[in-house]
């Protein structure tokens, strides 16, 4: 397969062991200097109309597993279907931990017991519990991470024709909103003579401003 372009979305680190060809030692290195949070999503089916009637609610007590509960019903302002509605908890871990290897019927009763000593309990047993993993979810920012970030941003840069954007791929701790908006800015750069390097570099110094909002 050939490709004019490659725009990457992946998280930079598994861009720089995923090409074929000689990727240097230090960027090699380098990939393994930075690290990311995982998180697995785990889904409530509630035989209820609805939970609570609001959109999400954050749990920052050390005491509770989960960090984020959303009800997705309530961002549309919905009331259908009648009789059910979905939560989504986001629970962080490592990667293959022993909370990663729980089974989803234990990631539904930690996910209760939360809700439950956060005062918020369950109506109702969930009639479904669904999960998906994220390996990658949030990058970590540990002391001296950008060097190592710096190492990779700068060899990607120096590959033709790749361009590496969002959350993952420029490892930025960004709203949706802000992923978008790279996309957009991605887009505006693609011109009929080529991609404009130099206006995406005026991108890259707006996207160093973002500041994510909760």
């Amino acid at each position: 397969m050939t490709a004019d372009y490659v725009w990457s979305t992946i998280p930079i680190t598994v861009l720089a062991r995923s090409l074929s060809g000689r990727v240097p030692a230090e960027v090699r290195d380098a990939s393994a200097g930075i690290e990311y949070r995982a998180m697995i999503l785990v889904y409530l089916e509630l035989p209820v109309d609805q939970f609570t009637e609001f959109d999400a609610h954050y749990f920052p007590s050390a005491d509770v597993s989960i960090t984020r509960l959303s009800e997705p019903k309530n961002y549309a302002v919905v009331a259908e279907p009648r009789g059910r509605t979905t939560l989504c908890a986001e629970l962080p871990c490592e990667a293959d931990d022993e909370v990663w290897r729980m089974d989803d019927a234990g990631l539904g009763r930690q996910v209760a017991d939360d809700l439950a000593r956060a005062g918020i309990p369950l109506p109702a047993p969930p009639v479904a519990v669904h999960t998906r993993r994220l390996r990658q979810a949030y990058p970590i920012y540990t002391r001296g991470y950008e060097g190592p970030f710096g190492t990779l941003d700068h060899w990607a840069e120096s590959l033709p024709r790749l361009l590496t954007y969002g959350r993952q791929g420029l490892f930025a701790h960004d709203n949706t909103h802000h992923a978008l908006y790279m996309a957009r800015a991605a887009v505006d750069c693609l011109e009929p003579a080529g991609f404009n390097e130099d206006k995406w570099t005026e991108y890259r110094k707006v996207f160093a401003t973002h500041v994510v909002e909760d």
